[in-house]
């Protein structure tokens, strides 16, 4: 925490707390409600008085309050802003035809965690799943609980499935969009600029008219590995390669 002659500023540095929470209105001076499931996991840490929690608002602001009384019923006043930890200076979308069982949860998961903007779940021809709305929310739930213990401010978006075809019509949004295949040069070897489009396919490959489609609306494919990966695998994969590419281009 910084410290002036004057005393304690408004400002502390993110940093490992005991509690640290999703909230969509979290702002600097404003009390805020909490919800009854973060209240209870409160009460099960058995904080004390005095001890800090923290708050971020999902776009990148966090603040930080302090346990009281005052907590006990679910509210909670933000006092401190804290200086988040930096995303990834480029802005990855990352496009997935979702696996079956639990392999799509484990995706979102690990790529909230890496600093993936946005997920679009995508319908191919050989799509086996499409999930349903009930599966969305809990994937949007799963990123909170990620961005949570990553200390990340910024939630990933999660849309709702999209034909891969009305993919297509927005590569050209973003400064480079890649198809992952096996048959591509190297991600390492590419650029990324500000914005970047990863597709990844179904477990059964893209046909070869979606990928000429691909092809045809400015994609470029790019390989991940010299071994054919699972869908989620590769998600993951493509994802990291991306941030550690910003990482050294955007220090």
């Amino acid at each position: 925490m910084r410290n002036n002659q004057e005393g304690k500023t408004n400002e502390v540095h993110s940093g490992k707390v005991r509690v640290r929470m999703y909230h969509p209105e979290a702002k600097l001076d404003k009390e805020i409600t909490l919800t009854g499931e973060q209240t209870r996991h409160i009460k099960v840490l058995r904080m004390q008085e005095g001890q800090r929690i923290r708050v971020f608002d999902g776009q990148g602001h966090e603040y930080e309050g302090v346990y009281s009384e005052k907590v006990r019923p679910g509210k909670l006043k933000l006092e401190q802003t804290v200086v988040p930890n930096p995303e990834p200076k480029t802005h990855i979308t990352l496009a997935v035809a979702a696996p079956k069982g639990g392999r799509l949860d484990v995706l979102v998961e690990k790529v909230s965690e890496l600093g993936v903007r946005k997920l679009v779940p995508i319908i191919c021809s050989r799509s086996v799943v499409k999930p349903k709305e009930t599966k969305i929310e809990r994937l949007r739930k799963i990123a909170i609980e990620a961005a949570c213990q990553s200390e990340r401010t910024t939630l990933l978006e999660i849309s709702e499935p999209t034909p891969f075809a009305t993919l297509l019509e927005k590569v050209r949004e973003y400064n480079h969009s890649y198809l992952c295949h096996k048959s591509g040069t190297p991600l390492s070897h590419a650029d990324i600029g500000e914005s970047v489009l990863l597709i990844v396919g179904p477990e059964g490959d893209f046909t070869e008219a979606e990928m000429q489609a691909a092809l045809e609306a400015g994609c470029q494919k790019v390989s991940l590995a010299p071994t054919v990966l699972r869908t989620e695998t590769a998600g993951i994969t493509a994802a990291a390669q991306t941030v550690g590419i910003s990482q050294k281009l955007y220090k």
